[in-house]
């Protein structure tokens, strides 16, 4: 480690993910480097490993900052189970919008830290309450939060996207031979946005899951235990 130049700025860890923060959300990942990160801090990147080791973890500290967003503490006990469970995917998503750039970190790296884990707390204790076994709150944790993920990505992605629409319809010249059915859709159908697929998506996930798993049948029979991979680790909620 280098030592500190002369009349350089202190630093503190917060100063160093609040600037991160704002550095993601000006031009996204592809943008943040140490080398950036030091230049908005007024600073030598060197300066920075006085208190981060490494870029892996700043990029802890910064999936922290986004999930210290995420506020839970509104949960009713009195309501059901399922809106329970949908009002906390609608808050995460708050949470994850707030910073629409850095989801792609978010979305690569399993939850470790308590600031990360605050949340999913509160949703297995809802899911126990339901009656889950572990087993099934393992599996109904992390498809819920690859959802809520997996669809806050996409609209954030449209959010911040440089392109835009040019006027033209591509679907005006599909033959109705050959697609009858995409024909009906955009005949007779209606887009109802982000939102509305959004509540859709998470009732349909919430209310299969509990359904399923009242009857018994969420778990296939002849489910067990995968075997440790770890090129798909990050891409769990808790594991």
């Amino acid at each position: 480690m280098s030592p500190r130049k002369a009349n350089q700025p202190q630093l503190s860890t917060a100063q160093i993910v609040a600037a991160a923060m704002e550095l993601i959300d000006e031009t996204g990942l592809e943008g943040h480097t140490m080398r950036a990160l030091g230049t908005k801090l007024g600073v030598d990147a060197s300066t920075i490993y006085y208190h981060v080791p490494n870029k892996s973890a700043l990029y802890s500290l910064i999936v922290d900052e986004v999930m210290s967003g995420l506020d839970l503490s509104g949960d009713d006990p009195t309501c059901s189970i399922e809106d329970r469970l949908v009002s906390a995917a609608w808050e995460y998503r708050r949470a994850l919008l707030a910073h629409p750039r850095a989801l792609p970190l978010v979305a690569v790296r399993s939850m470790r830290s308590r600031t990360q884990l605050q949340g999913i707390e509160i949703l297995l204790g809802i899911l126990f309450e339901a009656g889950l076994t572990p087993v099934e709150a393992m599996v109904g944790i992390d498809v819920i939060g690859q959802l809520i993920m997996g669809m806050t990505s996409v609209y954030a992605a449209a959010l911040t996207a440089n392109e835009y629409h040019d006027g033209s319809e591509p679907f005006a010249e599909l033959p109705s031979e050959q697609f009858p059915h995409l024909r009906r859709l955009l005949t007779e159908g209606a887009y109802l946005g982000f939102d509305v697929e959004f509540e859709a998506a998470i009732r349909a996930l919430v209310g299969g899951l509990l359904a399923s798993a009242a009857t018994g049948t969420f778990i296939p029979r002849d489910a067990r235990p995968a075997p440790f991979d770890p090129k798909l680790i990050n891409n769990n909620t808790t594991r």
